[in-house]
């Protein structure tokens, strides 16, 4: 999702695990008799949790990890000053979706040091003037992208007569933060996520001091015997449905038990990349019949990939040279690791390297040794500096983890409807959820997939 911001690229899309729920059924609730069954405990389908069980209907979540969160995972280390991000770190300006819940359970939530350094060939810019150029761009993006004159970012360069410097780095901004390819995203999606963003105050940014797995938690709080409800370790591998039925076929993952659930309808919140896994892969879902329309849908988009890993050191050595000292984020033109951010305006000797798009195509399949070595050198070569001794490296594989397969989604030129279809009812039954359905504007974040989530059991509460 492009957002014009000085936050630069941003990850969007971990919670503790709760106790374990093992594969025993709810305690007077049949397991052929639950009038919903959610698959995904990530954000949206907490959030549809939520809303199904407000209104009195019988649901279960069912989650693949020992935890709930998706995409969200925060690692609170006792030798860390601040909770370290591995998925969602930002708050993207204000959406009542996440800033009810700071304000709900009086949550410190501060903002970001957006001040940002260029490092180009051993210098440092400050320019304010470049911020304000591609900002330039956008607003164009925002003022010629529509449906009706699609066309790639890339061709939107190659016909407009910027200078080649700025291509460059509006190129560098718009892949790095959605993850995408210049070559494929479609400028019709970037300027409706911008003109969504600016609703909500989306180029300001704030983080939470108590980790952003608070937000999956609170999402929980309130859901009446909510353990109960929500049944981890629990993979589902296939759903075999007819119009206001379905049977859930899923495997322990600690056991390898196999186990079938019956319920009148499904919400189906798995991430675009698992959602386009074929069948037979890891982690996949079988359905039968086919939803054959949704994944013709899911198959139009694109599911970007990134590599985030967080470093901390034993002195936060950058800040030994002036030039940046209050950089919130240093961008680069390195190949692998080009951006960097801090913890600012909280101090700390922690740096997350960021790779997105076709920078992170250098590190597939690599160790994570061999990807902390690459960004030590990038990091190295961007400051100048040797950086001291490396206390930790935090690192999770989110592209070869079969429950994600990727960071977020984006659309293609010409894709855009793709959304709109991925969103729609299968026979008053199947229904989907997640940040590659929200029709807001807010796809590839988390308040995004939460709305997703509470629309998908609306829908579903307007077929009872």
């Amino acid at each position: 999702m492009l957002v014009w911001n000085r936050t630069y690229f941003l990850s969007r899309l971990s919670v503790r695990a709760l106790p374990p729920v093992g594969f025993c059924d709810t305690v007077g609730v049949p397991v052929s008799d639950w009038d919903v069954l959610i698959v995904g405990a990530g954000v949206s389908g907490l959030s549809a949790l939520r809303v199904l069980d407000r209104a009195g209907l019988r649901a279960a979540c069912l989650e693949a990890r020992n935890r709930i969160g998706g995409r969200i995972e925060s690692i609170h280390d006792p030798a860390s000053p601040v909770p370290i991000e591995l998925g969602a770190e930002f708050i993207h300006g204000r959406p009542a979706e996440i800033w009810d819940i700071v304000d709900r359970r009086h949550l410190a939530a501060y903002d970001c040091v957006e001040h940002a350094v260029y490092s180009a060939g051993g210098h440092f810019q400050h320019d304010e003037e470049s911020w304000e150029k591609i900002s330039g761009v956008l607003d164009d993006i925002k003022r010629l992208g529509s449906p009706e004159r699609d066309r790639t970012f890339r061709n939107f360069l190659d016909q407009s007569s910027y200078p080649a410097d700025l291509k460059q780095w509006v190129t560098s901004y718009v892949e790095g933060f959605n993850a995408a390819r210049a070559e494929v995203i479609g400028i019709a999606s970037l300027a409706e996520d911008a003109r969504a963003a600016d609703k909500i105050h989306g180029g300001h940014s704030f983080r939470t001091l108590n980790g952003y797995d608070v937000i999956p938690a609170a999402l929980v709080d309130g859901i009446e015997d909510s353990q109960a409800k929500l049944r981890l370790n629990s993979v589902v591998e296939a759903i075999r449905w007819e119009p206001g039925s379905a049977n859930v076929h899923l495997r322990n993952a600690l056991t390898g038990e196999r186990q079938v659930m019956h319920a009148h309808r499904v919400i189906v919140t798995i991430p675009l990349g698992v959602l386009q896994a074929e069948p037979d892969e890891d982690g996949a879902i079988r359905f039968d019949p086919e939803p054959g329309e949704v994944l013709r849908a899911a198959r139009k988009l694109r599911f970007g990939q990134v590599f985030r890993l967080v470093l901390r050191f034993q002195r936060a050595f950058w800040e030994d040279k002036h030039e940046l000292s209050s950089a919130g984020f240093l961008l680069s033109r390195e190949p692998i690791f080009p951006t960097w951010w801090t913890t600012l305006p909280v101090h700390s000797p922690i740096l997350t390297a960021w790779s997105a798009g076709p920078h992170a195509d250098e590190l597939a399949g690599r160790s994570k040794d061999e990807i902390v070595r690459k960004a030590l050198s990038s990091i190295g070569k961007i400051t100048g500096l040797e950086p001291p001794a490396l206390e930790a490296a935090y690192f999770h594989n989110w592209r070869d983890d079969p429950f994600a397969r990727g960071a977020y989604s984006y659309v293609p030129a010409g894709a855009l409807a793709a959304r709109e279809k991925l969103a729609k009812p299968v026979g008053e039954t199947l229904f989907f959820a997640g940040e590659a359905t929200n029709l807001d504007g807010y796809s590839a974040t988390v308040h995004g997939a939460i709305a997703s989530g509470a629309r998908a059991a609306r829908q579903v509460i307007q077929q009872q």
